[in-house]
């Protein structure tokens, strides 16, 4: 439990420390699998080590109140390995970090309903482009579950540039628990 209370992937993995209402068991769930998927070797990395959890909540849904949203967001600053060409922060690069992002609240919510907080996997990711990131920029990364249900879940992103007041990116994930071999 030690590698819980240290400070990693910017936030205190087990929870105690990140805000939300959301209780100390979800908060853990959440910051343990981004620390696993963000401290393991291989795509995207040294990106994903820079993004801190600022919030997890579970809210009332705002068209359906009886029902249940979770929100989760994110912090991070733009580094130098996230850009392209131009400059600006590379399309793909927003697009690994909606695939890892949108994908936290389904986990918050499906642990608060009683599930085991399964991540599944990804069935389709519809991104838009709003406007650039640049080098130093602040973004906060703003992910709402939309749905979970028996195959499939899916949740929303707003990427949001902090230091200039704009919209950056948007973009909906669809998961689905992968199915088992029939082979």
């Amino acid at each position: 439990m030690d590698k819980f209370k240290s400070q990693t992937v910017g936030s205190s993995v087990g929870g105690y420390n990140i805000p939300g209402n959301a209780s100390p068991k979800t908060k853990e769930l959440v910051a343990q699998l981004l620390y696993d998927v963000l401290t393991s070797s291989g795509f995207g990395t040294q990106t994903g080590k820079l993004l801190k959890l600022v919030d997890i909540s579970i809210l009332p849904k705002l068209d359906e109140p009886q029902r249940q949203e979770a929100r989760v967001v994110l912090e991070m600053t733009v580094s130098e390995d996230m850009l392209n060409g131009a400059g600006k922060v590379h399309g793909a690069c927003l697009v690994h970090l909606v695939d890892i992002c949108s994908t936290l609240p389904l986990v918050a919510l499906s642990h608060v309903r009683g599930g085991d907080g399964s991540p599944g996997v990804s069935q389709n990711i519809n991104t838009i482009y709003h406007a650039p990131a640049s080098l130093g920029d602040k973004l906060r990364l703003i992910n709402t579950s939309t749905t979970i249900g028996r195959q499939t879940m899916s949740s929303r992103i707003e990427i949001w540039d902090v230091s200039h007041h704009r919209l950056v990116a948007s973009a909906t994930q669809v998961k689905m628990d992968p199915s088992s071999s029939r082979l």
